[in-house]
């Protein structure tokens, strides 16, 4: 059985997993701040945006959320149901996120659905995300809707 000090560590790590996690979307609804999104990966981190490309390393990414305001003009990222999975070596997990969002796209108003595959990495005792994989369910128009629409892009 776990110690009370190895319980205690595992709440403060799923926790900070959160917080990282929030805050990355709080960085996508901020015009994508791609200064602040980077600060959430490790050096090595790969962000794979299906449809809008995939980028490793930390300028890669920048790169992408620098630039990304031209095509989505607004964004906001809703979070729902997650589950994370600690590793055995305490310095590596895994979770996955469900995601609803209304975003500007091109000039067009749209919905999307799709999970956020995390993994994450604990370096200098601080929980970083070391990648993200969108695995789009659908992104539409608000006006025609998933149903006849499920992918524009």
């Amino acid at each position: 059985m776990p110690t009370l000090e190895q319980r205690v560590q595992r709440l403060e790590d799923l926790e900070q997993i959160t917080e990282i996690t929030m805050q990355l979307a709080r960085h996508f609804d901020n015009s994508y701040h791609a200064d602040g999104v980077v600060s959430l990966f490790t050096d090595d981190g790969v962000f794979d945006g299906g449809p809008f490309g995939r980028y490793e390393g930390l300028e890669a990414i920048h790169g992408f959320f620098d630039t990304v305001t031209g095509q989505i003009t607004f964004s906001k990222h809703h979070l729902a149901t997650h589950a994370i999975h600690l590793a055995g070596s305490g310095t590596d997990a895994t979770g996955q996120w469900y995601m609803w969002g209304t975003h500007t796209i091109s000039g067009q108003a749209m919905f999307l659905a799709l999970t956020w595959d995390m993994h994450y990495r604990k370096t200098g005792g601080h929980w970083r995300i070391s990648s993200q994989r969108l695995d789009w369910q659908f992104l539409t128009p608000y006006d025609s809707g998933w149903v006849k629409t499920p992918m524009a892009v």
